[in-house]
């Protein structure tokens, strides 16, 4: 039988997948929201600098330790 424990690498695996995939997606969220917005005038620097680092965020995901 399996053993059904879920140890400290699955909790490191999910960390590392958010990291890698979820930032840099809301990182394009972000900026694509403030790309729509600087259509109408309204340019806020802060969200493309926030979409960026969120981006960024993603290579974050190389320092968790792997299996």
């Amino acid at each position: 039988m399996a053993s059904t424990e879920t140890g400290p690498w699955t909790a490191l695996l999910v960390i590392k997948l958010v990291l890698r995939f979820g930032l840099p997606l809301i990182g394009l969220f972000v900026i694509g929201r403030a790309i729509v917005h600087s259509i109408g005038g309204d340019i806020q620097h802060w969200q493309f600098a926030l979409g960026a680092l969120l981006i960024l965020a993603g290579f974050v995901s190389k320092l968790v330790p792997r299996r």
